[in-house]
């Protein structure tokens, strides 16, 4: 009980914030206009302030982080072909939106925000690590799928460099890294000013995904956005948590590959079958229903981990 108690006290707060979003979007005090700005606010100055701050001021260093990194990166790169192999009875365009709606979470807000409120900043900053080795896999992949899938795209090397080197929340690691291996030391105030912008981005960013819901897609729900959600939230926790095992990881960095692996399936992955030919129905069914199973399936799977660990 004391496990679930806490399992449930990770999960609901981000619930009730999606769940508040929702009701916000539904009543008119949420616009799609403010939520486009804002969505882009986030994605483009204080998601990057709040990585960039966490990962330079935390105590924990990259050489010790390689075990989750490795955890996380091999049990991705086997998800993919496993959810390739459950997309075949599919129909060919409905493929990719299928495949990568089973592997792609949403790390960059649920995900954070899970590893947050279970461990504090040391959690955050080895998710915000663990984010940027696995974004960089789903950029590759989701690019690569689209490609293969759609007669409305080819794939682009180059294309996909770009995206990697200009993606906001990949160059703040990477800048919070070097200052740190640099040993260089900022302004108390800008510091503290970051501090203000990072404390604004989980609440706003989780209010505008719950103001993105669509519910009434979850009344089109086919087998296909089922079956992805499924895959999603029991499968790939189940791989990687098997690869963290391997790799013996320390409990909280168990904890950390567990809440980021069960995060529900990015939103991003909706925007990319729109733009690049896929079907974006789909995509859209499965981001709800995933968004809304998750906080069963993360509580009572973290539950079940602390129960194991404790």
């Amino acid at each position: 009980m004391e496990t679930f108690a806490f399992a449930l006290s990770v999960t609901g707060p981000i619930f009730l914030t999606l769940l508040i979003g929702y009701c916000l979007a539904q009543v008119g005090l949420l616009r799609e206009s403010f939520v486009d700005d804002a969505s882009q606010l986030v994605y483009l100055i204080t998601l990057p302030v709040l990585l960039f701050i966490n990962i330079f001021t935390s105590g924990a260093e990259l050489a010790e982080q390689w075990p989750l990194l490795l955890a996380g990166a091999a049990g991705t790169l086997l998800t993919m072909p496993l959810a390739w192999l459950a997309a075949r009875p599919l129909a060919h365009g409905d493929r990719s939106a299928f495949i990568q709606g089973a592997f792609r979470g949403n790390l960059g807000i649920i995900g954070l925000a899970w590893a947050l409120n279970a461990y504090g900043n040391s959690g955050l900053a080895q998710a915000a690590l663990l984010m940027a080795v696995v974004t960089i896999l789903y950029n590759l992949a989701a690019v690569t799928l689209f490609a293969a899938y759609s007669l409305q795209t080819r794939f682009s090397w180059r294309r996909l460099l770009r995206d990697i080197a200009q993606n906001p929340l990949i160059i703040a690691i990477v800048l919070a890294l070097a200052f740190r291996e640099l040993g260089l030391r900022l302004p108390e105030i800008l510091l503290q000013t970051g501090d203000y912008l990072a404390s604004i981005t989980l609440p706003l960013a989780l209010l505008c995904i719950g103001a993105s819901l669509d519910l009434s897609q979850l009344r089109q729900s086919s087998a296909g956005a089922v079956g992805a959600s499924a895959f999603k939230l029991l499968l790939v926790p189940l791989v990687l948590l098997g690869c963290g095992w391997l790799l013996a990881l320390p409990s909280q960095s168990l904890g950390v590959l567990f809440l980021m692996a069960a995060a529900p399936t990015a939103t991003v992955s909706f925007i990319m079958a729109r733009a690049l030919g896929g079907n974006s129905q789909l995509a859209a069914n499965i981001v709800a229903l995933s968004t809304l199973l998750s906080i069963i399936t993360a509580s009572l799977g973290l539950a079940i981990l602390e129960s194991i660990l404790s």
